[in-house]
């Protein structure tokens, strides 16, 4: 079973969220931090096939760990033992490529990031994981997922596996695509795709809230540093693109 940044919430960007009645205590230290987590899980619990029950021993058994900005998450080698989800910030994941790293996605909260097989021996990764700003995670064990899994109804663990998988496809078919695109599609389709996660309403158009740098967005949109500058400069002098600091801003016409 594979997770690849799933979708749980598009409304809790800061990961916010209220406690419930009837719900099971959590220690002090991870109150907070497990009140988003439960709130965010229960938003499309549903599409997922997660049920409350499923939740709740998600909630249970999940431990919170912060990371500060360019700090990795889990590295290629590192055994794919747990299974993580962001409630707070945001989390870049990467993979080798010859000598250096590419970002395949950037990921928002309310989203499990990694790759985990529940049904195989641990293994080394094959992507890597770094904070991009500072980040919140909650990390769940295999063995805690499998048991969640397996005391689904049979029709929400199939909801749940094959929900997975579309991410994945999906991913896969983007990053194929924009090889044979030209680029300033391919970094159009970049910035686009951070807008649905990352945008917020600006006077002038859509504002993604994550700091950028061009060398992101290159990562993105599979291009050189250099090339995706002169990309970004044009769309600029055209009124497409406007930056405030750090955050771009996709302009509406």
């Amino acid at each position: 079973m594979t997770f690849v940044g799933d979708y749980v919430g598009r409304d809790v960007r800061r990961g916010t969220g209220g406690a419930g009645g009837g719900q099971p205590p959590v220690r002090m230290c991870d109150a907070p931090a497990k009140v988003t987590l439960r709130a965010l899980l229960a938003q499309n619990m549903n599409r997922l096939g997660l049920t409350t029950a499923a939740v709740e021993t998600l909630v249970a058994h999940a431990r919170i760990s912060g990371y500060r900005a360019g700090q990795a998450v889990f590295a290629p080698t590192d055994s794919d033992h747990l299974v993580h989800f962001l409630i707070r910030g945001a989390v870049r994941i990467t993979c080798e490529m010859g000598s250096g790293t590419m970002t395949v996605r950037i990921v928002r909260p309310g989203q499990f990031f990694s790759l985990a097989s529940l049904f195989d021996h641990p293994e080394p990764r094959k992507f890597g994981a770094v904070a991009h700003e500072a980040a919140l995670v909650a990390l769940i064990s295999h063995e805690a997922m499998r048991q969640v899994l397996m005391a689904l109804p049979p029709a929400n663990a199939l909801t749940l596996v094959s929900s997975t998988w579309r991410v994945l496809l999906r991913l896969l078919f983007d990053k194929c695509a924009y090889l044979m695109a030209p680029l300033r599609e391919r970094v159009t389709r970049a910035l686009e795709l951070l807008a649905q996660d990352f945008g917020t309403p600006h006077e002038r158009g859509v504002l993604i809230d994550l700091p950028l740098t061009h060398h992101d967005v290159a990562e993105l949109a599979v291009a050189s540093r250099a090339n995706v500058s002169r990309c970004l400069s044009a769309m600029r002098r055209e009124g497409r693109l406007d930056v405030e600091g750090r955050r771009f801003i996709l302009v509406r016409h």
